[in-house]
């Protein structure tokens, strides 16, 4: 950390310098130059650094659409810490091969990335350079600054950053098999923010007992107040082999009606509820949905103010 950078202004991300974290940690945080980046070596040290107040925000891959969630990242946010999801920002994973300057294809013998980027942009390796070996690394930045390291004969698969980083030439552009890669990355502090309006809610729930019918039973809860669930997803507890807990995100704010009666209901019926966050969801607001959200949020408000009213008539007196 530099002498000059409040705690505040510190973004603490999954590094090295260069990642696709680092780049979304930019876009979501605004960061605006290095002084403000925090590179930590793996997930459990980001969510370190921001609990420990040597940054205020910590950024964190948590799903991608090839790959599915970052289970390090659920089992963090779920096990191993308080601190909660303020934002998120689905970011496309745009691949490129990068090689040093004046590298020519026929002269790449290696092709050096992260297993996943590899195994993204098979089509295009194959048809390439189809004799290239293929050598595995921890991240896209670090495969980067092996290659600048090594020199002619290597190539490597990475982000635009972490070429323009390493100062790499790109050789092509957009290699990924498919151009639905996404990756969802999510921003963790110690409060909740205010509701928007376009906002989701996180959790995880713990099952009383395994029984049949349990999940159904979590399920209807939210149903019958006509929330959306846009992730169910179960992870061991790493109490007892068999043991299983849920991880929901829902439609909606902790401060809406209908999702904090929701809440309310999941605690009161399951063994425990964690909430994870309540933020701002990613993607562009439909103000159709908003309103019809709000509408149905005056609805809840009316009934319990009738029962409130009806409640006020009861008296204490026998006759």
């Amino acid at each position: 950390m530099s002498p000059s950078t409040d705690r505040e202004d510190l973004v603490a991300y999954l590094g090295p310098a260069g990642t696709f974290t680092e780049t979304a940690a930019r876009l979501i945080t605004g960061a605006t130059d290095d002084r403000h980046l925090l590179a930590c070596g793996d997930i459990g040290e980001v969510l370190r650094t921001v609990e420990q107040g040597r940054a205020a925000r910590g950024v964190v891959p948590i799903e991608n659409t090839l790959e599915g969630s970052v289970t390090a990242t659920l089992d963090a946010l779920a096990f191993e810490t308080g601190l909660l999801i303020h934002g998120e920002l689905e970011l496309p994973i745009t691949l490129i091969a990068a090689a040093p300057p004046g590298t020519e294809l026929t002269e790449v013998e290696e092709v050096v990335s992260h297993p996943v980027a590899l195994a993204s942009s098979r089509r295009w390796l194959s048809a390439t350079i189809p004799g290239a070996g293929h050598v595995p690394v921890a991240s896209t930045a670090r495969a980067a600054e092996l290659v600048a390291e090594h020199g002619p004969g290597q190539l490597a698969i990475v982000n635009p950053l972490a070429a323009e980083r390493y100062g790499l030439e790109v050789v092509a552009r957009d290699i990924a098999d498919s151009a639905r890669n996404l990756t969802r990355f999510v921003v963790v502090g110690d409060h909740v923010p205010p509701p928007t309006g376009w906002d989701k809610t996180s959790t995880v729930v713990f099952i009383d007992a395994n029984r049949p019918g349990a999940l159904l039973k979590l399920l209807e809860i939210f149903a019958e107040r006509e929330l959306n669930l846009t992730k169910i997803e179960s992870r061991p507890t790493k109490d007892e082999l068999g043991e299983y807990c849920f991880f929901l995100d829902v439609e909606g704010h902790l401060a809406d009606e209908r999702v904090g009666d929701a809440l309310a209901a999941v605690k009161r019926t399951h063994r425990d509820v964690k909430v994870l966050g309540s933020y701002r969801r990613s993607g562009a607001r439909r103000t159709d949905e908003a309103d019809r959200i709000h509408a149905d949020d005056a609805a809840y408000r009316d009934a319990a103010a009738w029962l409130a009213a009806w409640r006020e008539r009861v008296t204490s007196t026998s006759t």
